[in-house]
């Protein structure tokens, strides 16, 4: 075909697309990021100022802070802000789908952020999303940004009122926002079904509670002053913790199934877990936080009878074998999915059973999973005995240790594994 036919098709399909209806080019440009959602404008006289309507406000700049260093940090952010206010200055749609601001910036900038809280209420947006975590150091040096009075006030106002209806989804990362902010979006916002907040200092205590309410994720991760939780809402289906030891209240939860607990405390003492341990013979998932610090792992006795999905994320500085992490794993019969999210810094040089594992036939567990595999002899011996006892097991799934030198003695031992593997199971190596 020739160079001048192939120009023919291209300036045909370009005028068919032109002819559609504005709202449709619309739709069509909020799925692109905003950088290339600007770059329609110079297709054509049309096309000027239709990104300026665009419905999806993603200002995630998180992939710039990989490579940026403490010398280079606020140019950064002063470039970031730029952008941020020089897109908003532009934009002219009345509300949005998602305002979404992922930088490191702390409180030094607050001027800034309170304008970009402000511009995300005022456009109504649907899920909104604050997220300031740093890049470089802990805590932030200028402090972490405080959701201001200002915008507080200008939430309770009949304006803010009516505009903070439509938000469905509200996600805090290293802001600080006090219980009374936090439950005024809980009770003011009809239509939120997820709330995320994490690493705020000010966050004291936090009542979710409401049978109107329809919230159906509430997560709550390194809230590190959290004293006390209080939750008892009827739609709740996920429920993620990760944190210090707290006083946790937990009552009308029927239809939640996804649970996530951990922290600092040890989740063996069970002084955070216990609280739920009344629901979850309704869960489906459960994620558990565990810390092999003690002699002799001690979880609460409780049945599971409808998980299926079953995680643990480890996390030890010395470890001689993981075979006291089964133990649960008779309350859970119909568990199909089995995960071991390795967080292991050093792994004894022999092998030391304390006390005799007793075998346990799992008769529905289809997939194996190690996350962070080094390919240690205690990592194999709690894979071999798997073999022996999932009967039925048809997937090892095993993704190495992001670190190099363990990723090599990984692949190395996934020979080992291919060994061990009953008849029938396929070993799968990311």
């Amino acid at each position: 075909m020739s160079s001048s036919n192939i120009r023919d098709k291209d300036e045909a399909l370009k005028d068919w697309v032109s002819r559609l209806p504005d709202d449709i080019l619309v739709n069509i440009i909020s799925r692109l990021t905003l950088k290339e959602a600007a770059r329609t404008s110079v297709l054509s006289s049309r096309w000027k100022y239709l990104w300026t309507y665009a419905s999806n406000l993603n200002f995630d700049a998180s992939k710039l802070l990989v490579n940026v260093y403490e010398e280079t940090i606020e140019e950064e952010r002063l470039r970031y802000m730029c952008w941020v206010n020089k897109v908003l200055e532009s934009h002219k749609s009345l509300s949005v789908n998602e305002f979404i601001i992922v930088f490191d910036l702390d409180d030094s900038h607050e001027s800034n952020i309170s304008h970009w809280v402000y511009t995300a209420i005022s456009k109504r947006a649907q899920k909104f999303e604050l997220n300031l975590f740093p890049a470089l150091c802990w805590p932030p040096a200028s402090g972490i940004y405080e959701f201001s009075q200002g915008c507080y006030d200008y939430l309770k106002s009949p304006c803010g009122l009516s505009r903070v209806k439509s938000l469905r989804f509200l996600y805090f990362d290293t802001v600080n926002v006090t219980e009374e902010i936090l439950e005024f979006f809980i009770n003011n916002c009809p239509n939120l079904d997820d709330l995320r907040v994490g690493r705020s200092d000010k966050l004291l205590r936090l009542k979710v509670v409401g049978s109107s309410l329809q919230l159906k994720c509430l997560h709550i991760d390194h809230c590190n002053n959290l004293e006390e939780l209080e939750i008892s809402c009827p739609s709740l289906l996920s429920f993620k913790y990760f944190g210090p030891e707290i006083k946790l209240h937990v009552k009308n939860v029927p239809q939640l199934v996804d649970v996530l607990i951990g922290g600092g405390h040890g989740i063996g003492k069970g002084k955070v877990i216990g609280p739920i341990v009344n629901y979850f013979p309704q869960l489906k998932t459960l994620e558990l936080h565990v810390e092999l610090n003690e002699e002799i792992l001690q979880f609460p006795e409780c049945d599971l009878p409808e998980l299926r999905h079953l995680m643990f994320i480890v996390s030890a500085l010395d470890c001689s074998s993981l075979l006291g992490l089964t133990c649960m794993m008779k309350s859970c019969p119909l568990l199909q999915k089995l995960t071991f999210k390795l967080e292991i810094f050093h792994y004894s040089a022999e092998i030391i059973m304390r006390h005799q594992i007793p075998k346990h036939s799992h008769q529905c567990l289809k997939v194996l999973e190690f996350v962070g595999f080094s390919g240690d002899p205690v990592e194999l011996e709690l894979a071999y005995y798997m073999f022996q006892n999932a009967t039925i097991l048809e997937e090892m799934i095993v993704e190495p240790s992001e670190y190099e030198p363990e990723a090599q003695a990984a692949r190395k031992s996934a020979k080992k594994l291919e060994k061990m593997l009953p008849p029938g199971v396929k070993l799968v190596f990311h």
